[in-house]
């Protein structure tokens, strides 16, 4: 009974925050939120994968010209639109879908639960795509949420600390901001938080293959990047098997789980892409944010070293749900974050769980920008200026277990732990419903 007071007190929390911003926020995410909305619109009211590049449906243009963006000011084009008039080429990118190449199972679930939602609210509200899918997000947080503080009570044993770091990681923005757009990353607590039950199993000598291989699956088809939080934690326990343990299979063979998982999950998005058909046309974004390599690649991989130091204050909210005291907040809690890291590592001899987890969450911390630049230069020989922080955030669970464990060591820890949680929800509620952004 107690847990089950806990998850709806998690719940409750991830709504009030979020369901407001959704409220509030009638513009377009940045990060590419229409071409998801039209991935999981296609699954679920055209009954197929849309291929890697293709024009948006008419729906989803519908939708995006109704909502004032910069670009957007006037409602010319939504009247336009709402009479079949507006053509893709007068919107950004072409009004194309470039993300058709990512694995189906997050759009799947977001396009179809979406439907049933309108399907369900018809009789008393007129519910848009977007904002429906907008609520499926909420869902999904909440879902990684629930998950964290269960994994937390495996590593705490306390179910009141454990509530505090996971109200606490609910309320940071980089990872709330997930609650009130549609972006596969709002399945992000739910894959890092897949790895850090992982760590918590392998550490402990329990490593599996199954247990890694079915839920890396799981993650990958949700987003194939999702699951550098998992390798990240199979890779130290490869390292440490190498270390003339007596036990080399054993922790091997999270590590193998973990690249059939991945390997299966990405052939049958592959397979899904194909058999959709050809791009339509080409990729209208490519090099929008990328330069050409002009020197020694080992340039652009030196200064993406300290892009992701900090994995929670750099994120992107609209002004209307952003304010400047949750934005100190978020720097103050990645400041935290990065000393909770430095403390397992020093306290702690290589041999213990603790310092284990700490050196997967600076691994994965630290691998993603350098992956995601040596796969752009070996694509076309360019670069990204900047690796966008988000890109790692299913190692941000990881790093909050880190911060658990540090507070779980002091008798202060637990009060401190609630009185920094509550602050950064009472923030986090006056962001999202206009207070603080007046």
């Amino acid at each position: 009974m107690p847990d089950i007071v806990v998850a709806l007190v998690i719940v409750a929390v991830t709504a009030i925050i979020c369901l407001p911003g959704i409220s509030r926020f009638t513009g377009v995410s940045l990060y590419d939120e229409m071409t998801h909305v039209d991935y999981a619109y296609k699954i679920a009211y055209e009954g197929r994968v849309p291929r890697a590049i293709e024009p948006l449906s008419d729906a989803v243009l519908a939708e995006w010209a109704c909502r004032p963006t910069l670009w957007n000011p006037t409602d010319e084009l939504c009247t336009l639109a709402e009479s079949g008039q507006a053509t893709p080429g007068e919107f950004p990118a072409d009004g194309v879908n470039y993300n058709g190449f990512h694995p189906p199972l997050y759009y799947a679930l977001t396009g179809l639960g979406a439907r049933a939602l309108i399907a369900m609210t018809s009789p008393v509200s007129d519910l848009s795509l977007v904002v429906a899918m907008r609520v499926m997000s909420v869902l999904w947080l909440s879902a990684g949420l629930l998950a964290f503080y269960g994994t937390m009570r495996m590593w705490l044993g306390r179910r009141s600390l454990s509530l505090a770091v996971t109200l606490a990681l609910a309320t940071t923005p980089a990872i709330a901001s997930f609650g009130v757009q549609v972006n596969p990353d709002a399945a992000a607590i739910l894959a890092g938080t897949a790895a850090v039950y992982l760590a918590h199993r392998i550490f402990r000598g329990r490593p599996s293959f199954r247990a890694t291989a079915i839920l890396t699956f799981l993650v990958a088809s949700t987003k194939l990047l999702a699951v550098v939080g998992i390798f990240a934690v199979v890779t130290v326990a490869l390292l440490r098997g190498l270390r003339k343990d007596d036990r080399q299979l054993t922790w091997i063979a999270p590590f193998g789980g973990a690249v059939l998982g991945t390997a299966l999950s990405h052939l049958i998005s592959e397979l899904l892409t194909l058999l959709a058909g050809p791009p339509t046309q080409g990729n209208p974004i490519i090099g929008l944010s990328t330069e050409h390599l002009v020197g020694p690649f080992t340039r652009p991989l030196v200064d993406t070293l300290g892009i992701n130091a900090d994995l929670v204050s750099m994120y992107w909210l609209p002004s209307e749900l952003d304010s400047t005291l949750w934005a100190m907040i978020a720097r103050v809690t990645g400041l935290l974050l990065i000393a909770a890291v430095g403390i397992l590592l020093v306290a702690h001899p290589g041999s213990d769980p603790r310092f284990n987890l700490a050196l997967s969450t600076l691994a994965g911390a630290l691998s993603v920008p350098i992956l995601i630049q040596i796969r752009q230069l070996i694509a076309n020989g360019q670069y990204f200026d900047g690796v966008a922080a988000r890109y790692a955030i299913t190692i941000v669970p990881l790093a909050f277990a880190c911060a658990g464990i540090v507070l779980a060591q002091r008798r202060w820890g637990p009060a401190a732990a609630w009185v920094f949680s509550g602050l950064t929800a009472a923030i986090a509620l006056g962001s999202t419903t206009g207070v603080l952004t007046l």
